[in-house]
């Protein structure tokens, strides 16, 4: 992290500034487990800046504010080159794409479950959001801050990469939810219909629907379970969908009587331990860049691919340079999955 990346203004508030899409994770955001849980309705594009909000948010641009050095909490730039890139459009149709998409989200607020309570709070989200002189500024509610940081019960570490080619509303919000029982060990029991309906947005603030029509369960599924699914599958080949007992693809209805009162989603993520080394991938190990670095180190953190000899040592050559990357945490656990993947590859292979 550089020095450039941050300003003070006038020493009220931090300011984390992006003026290049490098200073962005090359492939993965984190999104806190509460995030994930919230009751929120978003559209796609709103999704996404929400997203590169989290690809940009770290617990280091909020210690100015917790330990009170800085009366308010960080807000966060983005120049339009970065915007440009991230949302996929011409600059000419940037400010057009922004003003009406940061006004919705400026008032959006997301339902906070409390655990073993039929409850939600409701809070906005952010407490500006500012577009001027080519920059849009992103201020976060500080109120959110546990559940922007992610400190209590984990994160998903979602493909931005993915995330951005869906167009879907429902996919945005499914995606993030699969992506956060990727390991082994962790799975997604099946949810209820009524807290799928608060997952998805469905509901007001008094818990109603506030679409009728989703009150039928054959509307709801193929809207926000079945479509979703199917557009997910296509843009990514690492997650596989399972057929169920009644030959829904991803999904499993479960009844109670007559009526469907849970679904269980069905799928699996590719693992490193299944998976066969690369034989595409170049032998020298001096061709390899920081970037192959990144990619090799998620391989082996998300189990999904075995790297090559010579990834391996790219890997541990650049262990220095990918621990001060915010979005990579180089500790026991990560070192732990190292040496397994080593141990199936050879440990005289590298």
């Amino acid at each position: 992290m550089s020095d450039s990346d941050f300003s003070m203004d006038n020493a009220q508030q931090e300011i984390v500034r992006t003026d290049d899409s490098k200073q962005l994770p090359s492939q993965f955001f984190k999104k806190s487990h509460d995030l994930i849980f919230s009751q929120t309705s978003l559209s796609p594009r709103e999704h996404d800046l929400m997203a590169l909000l989290l690809s940009r948010l770290h617990e280091e641009h909020w210690e100015t504010f917790i330990n009170g050095s800085l009366p308010k909490s960080p807000a966060y730039d983005f120049n339009s080159d970065v915007l440009c890139e991230w949302l996929g459009v011409k600059k000419a149709d940037l400010f057009n794409t922004l003003s009406e998409t940061a006004e919705r989200l400026s008032e959006r607020k997301i339902g906070i479950r409390e655990d073993g309570k039929k409850s939600f709070t409701f809070i906005p989200l952010f407490k500006r959001l500012e577009y001027a002189n080519a920059t849009l500024t992103m201020t976060p509610n500080d109120e959110l801050m546990i559940q922007y940081l992610g400190v209590s019960q984990g994160h998903a570490q979602v493909d931005h990469r993915v995330f951005r080619k869906l167009r879907r509303e429902h996919s945005k919000r499914l995606y993030p939810l699969l992506c956060r029982f990727k390991n082994k060990g962790t799975k997604l029991h099946p949810q209820s219909i009524s807290d799928l309906h608060g997952f998805f947005g469905l509901l007001n603030e008094k818990g109603e629907l506030i679409k009728k029509s989703y009150v039928n369960n054959k509307v709801f599924i193929e809207r926000c379970i079945k479509l979703p699914i199917e557009e997910i599958s296509k843009v990514d080949s690492s997650i596989d969908f399972v057929i169920g007992s009644g030959g829904t693809v991803g999904y499993e209805p479960i009844k109670k009587g007559r009526k469907i009162d849970k679904i269980e989603f069905l799928f699996n993520w590719n693992s490193v331990f299944e998976k066969p080394v690369r034989s595409d991938e170049k032998d020298l190990s001096e061709e390899l860049s920081y970037e192959d670095a990144v990619r090799s180190y998620w391989d082996i953190e998300l189990e999904r691919a075995l790297p090559t000899p010579d990834e391996f040592n790219n890997v541990k050559k650049r262990l220095g340079e990918l621990a001060m990357d915010d979005q990579i945490a180089i500790n026991e656990r990560f070192m732990t999955k190292f040496k397994g993947a080593l141990a199936i590859l050879g440990e005289g292979a590298v």
